[in-house]
């Protein structure tokens, strides 16, 4: 993280003007940090039984504090034992929340994980240390049941306070018995086994409000992980079966695997300057290997782009080889390719826009069909992705969950934000990077429909309605028979028909009322978020929100239009500025909130809406505080365009400009006459209302457009921002004829079912 004194000078030079300052800054590749802190060291010796999902090991980790005052104790996660039983922390937030339901209620298979012999290495007289024995407690959190409280969160008093730069060993024995495959960790019957959040890991010694604290909470529904930077080196015994069929965060000594008893292999793995270790094995899957080479996937007008931007050669920019591993199911042999080519078009991308990826190899893990639930989760140098049978080639699947959870490695695996309070910081620019990279590797995506496992082109104008089976609208969809309840049995509920592929295109007929070719957009899609209410800040922490659908749109989709708008406003070049800055400062760090303004202050530079006199000034804190601070919503629409002609036949026209919601921002508005020529302005949105009456004109007004380039993507209605002289007849035509053909298909399916 650069220091605040340099970024409030920079800022200072920005107030007053483009400076000198800014003027290198434009032209400055940023120098990115080589390695972490290392502030945690993890030995691991661990063994994986027979049964292929229950690992036993010995856990020893030095730990610095890096704080300014002393500490004597330690805080631990245990995310495993979110799973042991159905009142955990997590399992009843879901149920709350209303999304765990049904089969999805409940591990089929619970997990846990026990530690015990727990000590603390101490300097005894001369070399040798002493292992002291100390107590392991578990944390109970709020709501806990006393018979089965969450243990997702343990304590350890230390015999003696850890001063600040000193250091502290602890070992400890554990016993961790996986899930079977459930909310995206565990294993499948068929002998996968994806083994993550399996071990106790330290929280984060970090500041707070009140000094130095550990930031440590249990496992919430709506959050994900958190952790230091450091070392991790792992001697993993498995079954024989697992040889040559296991890949993890770190990287194997070349004789890896190499006999350890009968029956049993053991890897060594080593993996630095990360925040996690995962591992995966799979005895019926292929681990392919392949190295991107740049050189292969230039894209060279994006190449001097970034030259250009920072004044350097586009070799300079260029991201440096990396061996690229995919864990393949046998079913699954076609996606090879697509596999591979999503995956170096994002190291390419990536870094080209933030940095070269640092480390040696990335992982792909393609999950087993019986443990799907395991896919689409990042992990430092690993991730799983996940594809069904028959995906259209116009379909980006794999390539969609590849290139996003390879792009966590470079926000949440490098930035390593808090996703306990800041999951955006993480998930959208995640979801940022990906629109950017599918948008400028592949051809825009194309809507399918699927029958019988196969997908094919085409999107229905509407979609028929259909209901659960304890939802009382069943019985006017003929899905279920709903009978209220009754003293001894209860309210219930049968289901009259499964709404499968095949029912469902046969009751919309996709050959004659489908739209045959409809665009997904892969940044635009994400405006979908603007159909829900925001009830929340963005600076919500992610674990208090009050509804579970806004992390979707607090982590997701919201923060990234919020970058999405920022760039189209500030244009590219200052963006990827920006962007490369940004993710410098933050590289093997932690990521804060503020640091994005930071950065926009110190290497924007002077931002203006249109040219000359009419040109607004963008003022990027009052932005970020109604973006980030704030919860108004924005909204600019025309209220009025209409136009007169006078008796000497020229015309008069009347322009009216509303702001809807609270949001206040710049906004650019042009007029386009019959002959192609245009007038624009620029409004800075403060008044709520713009008018304007251009008088003596000698033609007529054809278009009058607010906001025309789409720069603001959090404006939440784009249909009120055009208004046409004359209506396009040709579009609501061919949209109604196509929603009339629909309903009649629907009519007559309806009706042939009785």
């Amino acid at each position: 993280m650069a220091p605040l004194s340099r970024f409030g000078l920079l800022a200072l030079g920005l107030a007053l003007g483009p400076s000198a300052a800014a003027a290198r800054a434009a032209v400055q590749l940023p120098e990115l940090p080589q390695r972490s802190e290392r502030v945690v060291h993890y030995r691991m010796d661990v063994r994986l039984e027979e049964d292929g999902h229950t690992i036993r090991g010995r856990l020893a980790v030095r730990w610095r504090n890096r704080g300014d005052r002393p500490t004597d104790e330690l805080y631990w996660h245990v995310y495993n034992n979110a799973w042991e039983h159905p009142d955990t922390v997590w399992l009843r937030e879901g149920r709350r929340f209303g999304f765990l339901r049904g089969e999805d209620e409940r591990p089929r298979v619970w997990g846990s994980t026990e530690v015990r012999d727990v000590a603390v290495r101490l300097r005894g007289e001369g070399d040798e240390d002493e292992a002291v024995p100390v107590a392991w407690q578990w944390v109970s959190q709020p709501g806990d049941d006393p018979d089965r409280p969450d243990r997702t969160v343990a304590r350890v008093a230390l015999p003696a306070a850890v001063p600040p730069g000193g250091e502290v060993e602890v070992e400890l024995d554990f016993v961790t018995v996986l899930p079977q495959a459930y909310r995206r960790s565990g294993w499948g019957p068929s002998g996968y086994v994806h083994a993550v959040q399996w071990f106790p890991k330290l929280g984060v010694w970090e500041p707070g409000p009140d000094g130095w604290r550990w930031n440590c909470p249990p496992y919430h529904y709506l959050t994900e992980f958190y952790a230091d930077f450091g070392t991790y080196e792992v001697a993993l015994t498995v079954p024989e079966r697992y040889a040559g069929h296991l890949v993890s965060s770190g990287t194997p000594r070349p004789d890896d695997p190499h006999p350890a008893g009968p029956g049993r292999v053991q890897y060594l793995l080593v993996a630095e300057d990360v925040h996690d270790f995962a591992w995966t094995g799979d005895p019926k899957a292929r681990v392919v290997e392949r190295v991107f080479q740049p050189g292969e996937w230039r894209d060279p007008e994006e190449e001097a782009r970034m030259a250009r931007v920072f004044g350097v050669s586009e070799e300079a920019v260029r991201p440096r080889p990396t061996r690229m591993v995919l864990l393949l199911q046998p079913e699954h042999d076609e996606y090879e390719e697509r596999y591979f080519t999503a995956l170096a078009r994002a190291l390419y991308y990536c870094g080209l826009w933030f940095g070269s990826y640092p480390y040696a190899t990335i992982t792909c893990v393609d999950p087993s069909h019986d443990a799907r639930q395991t896919g689409g989760m990042e992990y430092p140098r690993l991730f799983t992705a996940g594809v069904r049978k028959g995906s259209h080639p116009r379909n980006p699947s794999p390539e969609g969950v590849t290139v996003h959870e390879f792009a966590h490695q470079f926000w949440y695996g490098l930035s390593a934000n808090d996703e306990f309070r800041h999951a955006w910081l993480d998930e959208g620019f995640t979801t940022y990077t990906t629109g950017r990279v599918l948008e400028a590797g592949w051809p825009p995506a194309l809507a399918v429909h699927t029958v019988l496992g196969r997908q094919w082109l085409g999107r229905a104008p509407l979609s028929l309605p259909g209901f659960a089976a304890d939802d009382p609208r069943a019985w006017l969809t003929g899905d279920a028979a709903v009978f209220p309840a009754l003293p001894v049995v209860g309210r219930r509920a049968f289901a009259l028909r499964r709404r499968v592929s095949l029912l469902r295109w046969a009751s919309e007929m996709p050959r004659v009322s489908y739209f045959p070719r409809v665009t997904r957009d892969a940044v635009l899609s994400n405006r979908s978020a603007h159909a829900g209410d925001w009830s929340q800040p963005l600076s919500t922490p992610t674990f208090a929100l009050a509804e579970a659908g806004m992390r979707r749109v607090n982590a997701y989709r919201r923060p990234m239009m919020t970058l999405e708008s920022f760039a189209r406003v500030m244009g590219d070049d200052a963006w990827a500025r920006v962007m490369r800055h940004y993710h410098a400062a933050t590289r093997f760090r932690h990521a804060r909130p503020g640091q994005l303004l930071e950065t926009i202050l110190a290497h924007a530079g002077d931002v203006r809406l249109g040219d000359g006199e009419r040109a607004v000034a963008v003022d990027w804190r009052d932005l970020w505080r109604q973006a980030y601070e704030g919860n108004e919503r924005m909204d600019y629409g025309v209220s009025e365009f209409r136009q007169l002609q006078d008796e000497d036949g020229s015309w008069t026209v009347h322009l009216g400009v509303r702001r809807y919601d609270g949001f206040v921002a710049p906004v650019e508005l042009r007029l386009t006459w019959e002959d192609g020529t245009t007038d624009e302005w620029v409004w800075d949105g403060a008044s709520g209302l713009w008018t304007a009456t251009l008088e003596g004109r000698p033609r007529r007004a054809a278009l009058f457009q607010v906001d025309p380039e789409r720069r603001w993507l959090l404006d939440r209605d784009w249909t009120n921002q055009d208004r046409r002289a004359e209506p396009l007849e040709e579009r609501s035509r061919n949209l109604g004829l196509r929603v009339w053909i629909w309903a009649q298909q629907v009519l007559f399916f309806a009706g042939g079912m009785g």
